[in-house]
């Protein structure tokens, strides 16, 4: 409640302090996700250890394979998709307040931000097939939205971050996002393209 009554006084005069508060988090957060991906496409994004037999095989395991996507790529989706909604966010709210309610469904601030912001297309573009990865054939997304029945990314916070939906009902099967080897690989250099575009076309806005 504290947190709609601190909203609710903010003049339009804070819709610029709004925004860039939520950017230099989106910047943060996106950040993380390109140092990380760039760990693991350098590593080859190994999953096995083909060598002579070792006293400490687990530890050594462990840290060759520290940054490898059946280790990581579960939070660091996560933070992807925490980056993108903190970015779109920022950029409607250098036109409009925020509501009073919370939203944090993927799709709907998405569809605000292309309303928004219609002539920024190549953006647009990039952010789409994050947001609806099984329409824009997103690699290793569209195969594990499709395996769990997931539509689109709006619920990202409970498919990246919790095993089970929030009723216990259904479970996530992370499978098709680990061990992905070189299509993995793909995937990640992708996605650490893709940062690097959007993080320039959002200060062009």
């Amino acid at each position: 409640m504290r947190w709609y009554l601190i909203f609710r006084c903010k003049s339009m005069e804070d819709t610029d302090t709004i925004a860039k508060r939520h950017f230099m988090l989106a910047e943060s957060f996106l950040q993380l996700v390109e140092n990380i991906l760039i760990e693991t496409v350098e590593i080859g994004n190994v999953d096995i250890y083909i060598g002579p037999p070792k006293m400490d095989i687990q530890e050594h395991f462990r840290q060759m394979t520290k940054w490898s996507d059946f280790r990581i790529l579960v939070p660091t989706l996560f933070n992807l998709f925490h980056g993108l909604e903190l970015l779109m966010k920022a950029a409607n709210y250098k036109l409009a307040l925020p509501s009073q309610k919370p939203n944090h469904k993927l799709a709907t601030i998405f569809c605000d931000f292309k309303l928004n912001y219609p002539n920024s297309p190549k953006l647009t573009k990039i952010l789409d097939k994050y947001v609806y990865p099984i329409q824009a054939n997103t690699s290793l997304l569209k195969v594990f939205y499709l395996a769990n029945g997931i539509p689109d990314s709006s619920q990202f916070y409970e498919i990246f971050r919790y095993p089970f939906q929030k009723d216990f009902q259904k479970d996530f099967d992370y499978k098709d996002l680990r061990s992905s080897g070189k299509e993995g690989m793909i995937f990640f250099k992708q996605i650490i393209e893709d940062i690097r575009v959007i993080m320039k076309e959002i200060k062009e806005l």
